[in-house]
């Protein structure tokens, strides 16, 4: 049975995958939840400074303690661009190259113009025009929503990146960007490419800022898989034609906004997405199966959903969360990811845990996602 090692900020849904599809995994990771430690045969913690800024000499040491000789590597997110040559054995990710002329927005914004494909105009914070109208203050690279602030004016702009520095050090003005302001539904194509050819095997409508599992407006909090849009075979086609133009390999994710005028693109994450659960569940493929396939250069066959199925991520809004008895408990009835280890205490806008759910239509996956969500932090309130 092959060995592999996962190394990313919150990898859950890479080692579940692998997992179902027969792998002994090992993780580093930041969380070590409880279902992590089951699904894994070692695991281990590290902190968030230390996914902001790896340290090579403590993730080799970390790595020599398994004392396993492993098959491959993955790196979910905070490590993509974790520099390869530091692995003797091989890592199933994208280049560093490749994933440069997409994880950078700005470059990304350039390259989108050239092709013609709709994309937010992107300015960097040394070169953005006047400010006349609202727009969207962002990280260069990453960040998930959390750190998106919306602004007016050159005033408002200097107090967000205040704010935004005071929530992660490592964000300063040189890494950040201004973009256009675009209204729409968030939604996302999810991709598995071998660098030639490529096909979008799903179309999921992303969760997010969503006021009874965040107050953030802009924090991910999930995904919803199928979107039902007239725009389906537009976004999976566009999704196709950029990881083929990025020669982008294995499991990649286009993330679209839906206007009126029809679907631009926003980014695209090189990487395991975090609807990877919602996908694997509405159509029954193995992700992670089909990305290291798409190495050997082997697309997989398209699988029609059955279903909808949905991840959505309760985070702390009020009152502290903490995970006990009443969440193991809560766990036999109801299918909770990602539950922190027992006396974990999560506070004001930090994520708790994830709920995945399915059901014969989006409605009926929402209405138990918010009964589920009210649930659970009743169950975890800090008495």
């Amino acid at each position: 049975m092959e060995k592999i090692l996962v190394i990313g900020y919150s990898s859950r849904n890479i080692v579940s995958s692998a997992h179902r599809a027969g792998y002994e995994v090992f993780a580093i990771d930041a969380f070590c939840d409880q279902d992590l430690q089951k699904l894994t045969v070692d695991c281990c913690k590290i902190d968030e400074e230390d996914v902001r800024n790896p340290d090579t000499d403590k993730i080799a040491g970390i790595i020599k303690s398994f004392n396993t000789d492993f098959d491959y590597v993955i790196l979910g997110s905070g490590f993509e661009t974790f520099e390869r040559r530091f692995f003797e054995i091989p890592v199933l990710n994208n280049s560093i190259e490749s994933m440069s002329r997409v994880s950078d927005k700005k470059q990304f914004a350039d390259e989108l113009y050239k092709t013609g494909i709709p994309h937010p105009e992107t300015w960097d914070m040394d070169s953005h025009p006047e400010i006349r109208k609202k727009m969207i203050l962002k990280p260069k690279c990453g960040g998930g929503g959390v750190f998106n602030r919306i602004v007016h004016s050159e005033s408002e702009i200097n107090d967000a990146l205040e704010e935004v520095a005071n929530c992660n050090p490592g964000l300063s003005r040189k890494n950040m960007i201004l973009q256009e302001f675009v209204t729409g539904t968030p939604a996302s194509v999810s991709v598995i490419s071998t660098g030639k050819e490529a096909v979008a095997i799903a179309v999921n409508e992303q969760l997010i800022g969503i006021p009874w599992l965040t107050r953030v407006p802009f924090a991910y909090c999930g995904n919803i898989t199928p979107f039902e849009t007239s725009y389906k075979d537009e976004m999976m086609a566009i999704s196709e034609k950029l990881c083929t133009h990025f020669g982008l390999v294995g499991s990649n994710g286009v993330d679209f906004l839906i206007t009126e005028d029809g679907p631009i693109v926003l980014e695209i994450n090189a990487r395991f997405q975090g609807s990877l659960d919602s996908v694997e569940m509405a159509t029954g493929m193995n992700i992670f199966e089909a990305h290291e396939k798409a190495f050997e250069g082997i697309l997989p066959e398209i699988i029609a959903e059955n279903k909808f199925a949905a991840k959505a991520i309760v985070y702390v809004d009020g009152q502290p969360l903490q995970s006990g008895e009443n969440i193991e408990k809560l766990s036999n009835s109801m299918k909770l990811a990602d539950i922190p280890k027992k006396g974990h205490v999560a506070y004001q806008d930090e994520p708790f845990l994830s709920i995945l759910e399915t059901g014969k239509n989006r409605k009926e996956v929402m209405d138990k996602l918010y009964s589920a969500s009210r649930i659970v932090r009743s169950c975890a309130k800090v008495e």
